[in-house]
């Protein structure tokens, strides 16, 4: 029986290798991050802060797909670029972001971003830390980088340190 789970066990990582090889994807998770898929992340996320649904639509495709902090649906484009919109219509503005930690997958023209984030807001006449984890999804498409995906959840605040 052991060698029976040994030899399913072979067998499956020679054929997730030849299927990665036939694809010609190379997984590079060690490797730097692309600075520009960085800084389409950023520029994604101040864009929604900042009420730029221009450059925010530019961004998301028509088929993207999130997953929203808290309990909260899936959500398609256009309703993210209403909620941004809505929010700096009601005066919200960012004050800072940070990424404290982002570790990158890349599968030739996808990039699978997984990391933190911090984030602090103005709105409702009052300031709001948010921090949680990320997973995010980059696509390059004629070009450019587009961002056809997220998933984001909250977590608590840091620990205290003693």
């Amino acid at each position: 029986m052991k060698t029976l789970r040994t030899t399913a066990h072979v067998l499956g990582i020679a054929l997730l290798s030849t299927v990665m090889s036939a694809s010609g994807s190379h997984v590079a998770a060690d490797a730097a991050i692309d600075p520009e898929v960085l800084a389409v992340r950023e520029a994604a996320w101040r864009a929604f802060y900042d009420g730029d649904v221009k450059t925010l639509g530019d961004q998301l495709p028509e088929e993207f797909i999130g997953i929203n902090m808290n309990d909260s649906p899936f959500t398609n484009r256009a309703k993210v670029l209403d909620a941004s919109r809505a929010f700096r219509e009601r005066g919200g503005r960012l004050v800072s972001l940070t990424f404290p930690d982002t570790q990158a997958q890349r599968y030739g023209d996808v990039v699978v971003l997984y990391g933190r984030f911090e984030v602090v807001f103005y709105s409702g006449g009052a300031e709001r830390t948010m921090r949680g984890r990320l997973t995010e999804i980059f696509v390059r498409r004629d070009g450019k980088w587009l961002h056809p995906g997220w998933h984001l959840d909250l977590t608590g605040p840091p620990p205290s340190r003693p």
